[in-house]
């Protein structure tokens, strides 16, 4: 077995976590909500409007959001390869039938108006942003699917159930079995999907929760990251087939 940097010596060489556990858990996320603070709304306003950052710029700052944290994660996959396991059949599926309860949760609280201009999301529809015929909507809609398919799954996986959770458990989190779950880690969740998620804060809550089921079951990483991206990949059809580009 191999020793994980930042263990102590004293310590079994047990491999509860990728080498480098928080370049590999924590950065990859850091970076991606630190560029996404760029991003602009259809609303405006906000830091964003004082740089100059007009609307136009969002597949401009969201490659570059992506990029950044692709070249992060492309650095970690050898030790996240190595942690995240072989993966069940069954989550994917599971998070196929998720977004059902998503969608529904999300319209329900947006009907409601339980939101606010400031936790609004990009709603970029390049069909509509694009000129019309221009193989850029094409290209960027590639791009879109792969953040949403593939690095989101991935860094948030890392950061929230391989960092935060069993960072609440303790200090030294890569000593805390990967599935571990407290009162003070599901609370954590709870905390982090409704701050990560504010105009969809209920349905993040459960749908999270639900997930963290997943990592209790089979303390596999690499389930948690395949049923998370089956939702986003079932979102992101539905929202293609209805134009509801606000829930992305």
């Amino acid at each position: 077995m191999k020793t994980i940097v930042g263990k102590s010596a004293a310590t079994p060489n047990i491999d509860l976590g990728p080498a480098n556990p928080v370049m590999t858990c924590v950065v990859p996320m850091v970076l991606f909500m630190v560029i996404g603070l760029l991003e602009p709304t259809p609303s405006g306003g906000g830091i964003v409007e004082s740089l100059g950052i007009t609307y136009d710029h969002y597949p401009l700052i969201y490659s570059l959001r992506l990029a950044t944290t692709l070249a992060v994660l492309a650095v970690c996959w050898p030790a996240i390869c190595n942690w995240i396991g072989r993966p069940n059949w069954w989550p994917p599926l599971l998070g196929f039938g998720l977004v059902i309860p998503w969608v529904v949760l999300a319209t329900l609280q947006r009907e409601a108006g339980w939101t606010t201009a400031i936790s609004d999301r990009s709603a970029f529809n390049p069909f509509h942003e694009f000129a019309s015929g221009s193989p850029m909507a094409g290209v960027f809609l590639a791009v879109r699917g792969v953040g949403l398919i593939v690095v989101v799954p991935l860094m948030e996986e890392l950061f929230l159930r391989g960092f935060l959770m069993r960072y609440a458990i303790r200090e030294d989190f890569w000593h805390v079995p990967f599935g571990s779950l407290t009162l003070l880690s599901a609370a954590a969740c709870a905390v982090y999907a409704s701050a990560a998620h504010p105009s969809e804060a209920f349905a993040a809550v459960g749908w999270f929760a639900i997930i963290s089921g997943i990592a209790v079951a089979t303390r596999r990483p690499i389930d948690t990251i395949l049923a998370h991206a089956a939702t986003n990949l079932a979102l992101g059809a539905y929202v293609l087939a209805t134009g509801n580009w606000w829930l992305v």
